[in-house]
């Protein structure tokens, strides 16, 4: 495990936040810690001191194997362009419109898109 995934997996309350991790999971981080493309939303977290590292950002993802028990997306394939627009094009509209309270509300919905596995990547 990454060393990024391993601090933000140890955080207290990310096993509830981000749901139970089945054997081949991986943690990630919803606005990715060092991805150029991540950097927008990485500053709307700055912003409304949001760790990165914190349970909010966070949801465990099938790592593995596509046929994992594990819910949600497959973590080796979202790490595209699309998916970095959508995740900074959602976080700056939940900023603009109502600051912190919004951020997270949104990082809560992009949280249960990648659970539900609806194509955003």
């Amino acid at each position: 495990m990454l060393r990024a995934n391993e601090k933000l997996a140890k955080q207290k309350g990310y096993s509830n936040r981000a749901w139970h991790k089945e054997k081949g999971s991986a943690a990630h981080h919803i606005v990715a810690e060092n991805d150029p493309r991540a950097q927008i939303a990485r500053d709307i977290l700055s912003k409304h001191k949001i760790d990165i590292d914190s349970a909010r950002n966070g949801i465990f993802l099938k790592h593995m194997s596509k046929n994992s028990k594990q819910a949600g997306a497959y973590h080796r394939e979202i790490h595209t362009s699309k998916y970095y627009e959508h995740v900074n094009n959602v976080l700056r509209r939940a900023d603009a419109i109502g600051g912190k309270r919004h951020v997270k509300n949104a990082l809560n919905k992009l949280r249960e898109d990648l659970f539900l596995n609806r194509s955003i990547y």
